[in-house]
Formats: structure tokens, C-alpha cells, sequence
């Protein structure tokens, strides 16, 4: 059974990379992060105001923690989100985290969801900030420390295509030798 964690920045590409990694590897994708939009779309907020309600209510957070880590248990999974490899990680094979500079993902969050780059940089920088207060006071986790992870991938000046065939070798080289045979 295979549990690879991809953690990241928004629009560092973390999404598109574990989807690729999940139909490579044929196990199912779960994005925290889709979870994330599901609970605010049913709620009537938008993604930012989302993330300042569930930094007063960390029960948001620890529910869709605690799935991921159901699901990281049972294994032959690919786990998406800002801090599910932090979560995950005693149950995960591979952790992976992708970062990027900021002007370069608020392009890339401008041109996905069609908002001003200005717009797309207000909400790349709230998002990080409320993540990073909203992990630390409920878990004690500083998203600044990447030593749990095995590959950082600086995606700034990478094409997708060859961010993918990075994390892709990374991930099938290391876990063939964890595995002892080709998994990819």
C-alpha cells in the first residue's frame, strides 16, 4: 500500500501534481482543499472568509484532519492539502512540498480562478497568513519547517510539465527502492 502527502503554498501546483501523481500511481486523490471549498460553498462564504471562520472554529480543521488520516491509515492514497503532510506524515510513505515565490503563484491563482493578479496576491498572502496562525495554535505546527518532508520543489521557474516529472521520478524512484520493485 502506497500514502504519498503533497503539501505546498497556494498556487504552488500542489493540486495538479498529486492528481497526476494519483492516476500514475492508480490510487484515488483526496484534496484537503476541495473539502476545504465543499464546507464554505455550504456555508455562503468565499475561500478567504472561510479560512478567518475556521481560525475561530478549529473544529473545521480537525475534521477534515482527521479524514485524512483515516484514509492515509487505509493506504493507497494520494493526501492533498496546506497541511496534510503534516498530519499524515507517521502513516505516509513520501511527503513532497511545493513552493513557489509569491508573485508567481498569484499569477497562476489569477489566471486559474480569473481574478486580478492584485486581487489573486491579497488572497495568496491572507491565505498563507491565517494558515500559518490557524496551524500553529491548533497543533503547535510551524508550516515554516519543511524537515519532515523527503523532496522540496521550488516550482517557480519549472513548467508544470516538469514539475510533474520531477515529483513523478521522485516518487517512483523512491518508493520502487522502499518497495523493492517498480511501482510506476
Amino acid at each position: 500500500m502506497v500514502v504519498v502527502a503533497v503539501s505546498g503554498q497556494p498556487g504552488s501546483g500542489k493540486t495538479t501534481i498529486a492528481r497526476e501523481l494519483a492516476r500514475v500511481l492508480k490510487v484515488p486523490l483526496v484534496s484537503s482543499g476541495s473539502l476545504f471549498r465543499e464546507l464554505a460553498a455550504k456555508m455562503g462564504m468565499d475561500f478567504v472568509e472561510f479560512h478567518k471562520y475556521a481560525e475561530a472554529n478549529p473544529e473545521i480543521d480537525k475534521k477534515i484532519d482527521a479524514m485524512a488520516v483515516e484514509l492515509a491509515k487505509n493506504g493507497d492514497v494520494v493526501l492533498e492539502g496546506h497541511l496534510a503532510a503534516w498530519v499524515v506524515r507517521p502513516y505516509a510513505d513520501l511527503c513532497i512540498y511545493l513552493k513557489a515565490s509569491r508573485e508567481v503563484r498569484a499569477r497562476r491563482v489569477a489566471v486559474r480562478d480569473g481574478k486580478s493578479f492584485e486581487e489573486a496576491l491579497r488572497e495568496v498572502t491572507d491565505r498563507e497568513e491565517l494558515n500559518r496562525r490557524r496551524y500553529l495554535s491548533i497543533y503547535g505546527i510551524d508550516i515554516g519547517d519543511l524537515s519532515i518532508f523527503d523532496l522540496v520543489l521550488d516550482t517557480t521557474y519549472l513548467s508544470i510539465n516538469d514539475a510533474v516529472r520531477i515529483s513523478l521520478d521522485f516518487v517512483c524512484t523512491s518508493l520502487g527502492a522502499r518497495f523493492s520493485k517498480k511501482i510506476c
